[in-house]
């Protein structure tokens, strides 16, 4: 059984050593993944992107423990996703919205049964003390049930869409990787024969399949490997050149 872990608890501190702590002592078996523990602190859409973009990527019935948490100690939900394959527990914040559009099916539990804490649970600390034991019991075999009762209401970020009119779609930035190359919502399906992006003042309309193929610090576009289109810049940083931010708006006009 495997564990992964996608957080914003950096490396420095102790906590993300403190979460593992957790599991092994409820499950000493159970193989750990780090995903990454850099995700910018409190930056929901970038913990639900990433994981979005790797999670298929895992055995099935890997459990992913998600925790970008801004909200830890208030009244905000703790829950538990049950898809075909995976399970994900996740503060209810939003996190696991890619998730949600990505699977068909799926359950959503509310951790409510205390039983399957820690004996002491810190205000401030959720990841070591609710999401790490109730990932642990349930790689032991404890049913989804048994944590809490199935809820039907939960959170979901309003992820931007890509709007089509006429000839022209307006897209957007959903996530910058740490080369600067810039996802935008928009996948093989929603892409013309023949196009070009505008950004800002900017327009692109090469289309490369690998990186080497342009020229150094050129702009173009690619298909990424998580599935999207992708403007970056061979040897350089698109989002520098460009000087944008996840959420500005692109538009796409069809050649």
């Amino acid at each position: 059984m495997v564990i992964a872990l996608l957080t914003d608890f950096g490396t420095k501190d102790y906590y993300v050593g403190a979460v593992k702590g957790a599991i092994l002592s409820i499950n000493s078996e159970v193989v750990i993944v780090d995903i990454t523990h850099e995700i910018p602190p409190q930056d929901i859409l970038a913990a639900s992107f990433t994981l979005r973009a790797c999670y298929r990527n895992f055995p099935e019935k890997t459990i992913f423990v998600a925790v970008v948490d801004p909200g830890v100690g208030s009244g905000r939900k703790a829950i538990l996703v049950e898809t075909r394959d995976y399970f994900f527990i996740a503060p209810d914040n939003g996190l696991l919205s890619f998730i949600f559009d990505a699977e068909m099916n799926f359950r959503v539990f509310e951790l409510t049964n205390e039983k399957f804490f820690a004996e002491n649970v810190s205000r401030t600390f959720h990841g070591r003390d609710i999401f790490a034991p109730i990932a642990a019991h349930l790689s032991n075999g404890i049913q989804p049930n048994e944590f809490g009762v199935e809820i039907e209401s939960y959170t979901r970020l309003q992820i931007a869409q890509p709007i089509k009119i006429a000839d022209q779609t307006e897209a957007a930035i959903i996530h910058i990787d740490h080369f600067g190359n810039l996802i935008i919502n928009l996948t093989k399906d929603d892409l013309p024969e023949k196009f070009a992006l505008e950004i800002g003042g900017t327009t692109i309309n090469k289309l490369r399949t690998f990186f080497a193929e342009a020229e150094k610090g050129e702009l173009f576009m690619i298909l990424g490997s998580a599935g999207f289109l992708e403007i970056v810049a061979f040897q350089d940083s698109a989002k520098k050149i460009l000087r944008v931010e996840v959420g500005e708006k692109i538009r796409l006009r069809a050649n």
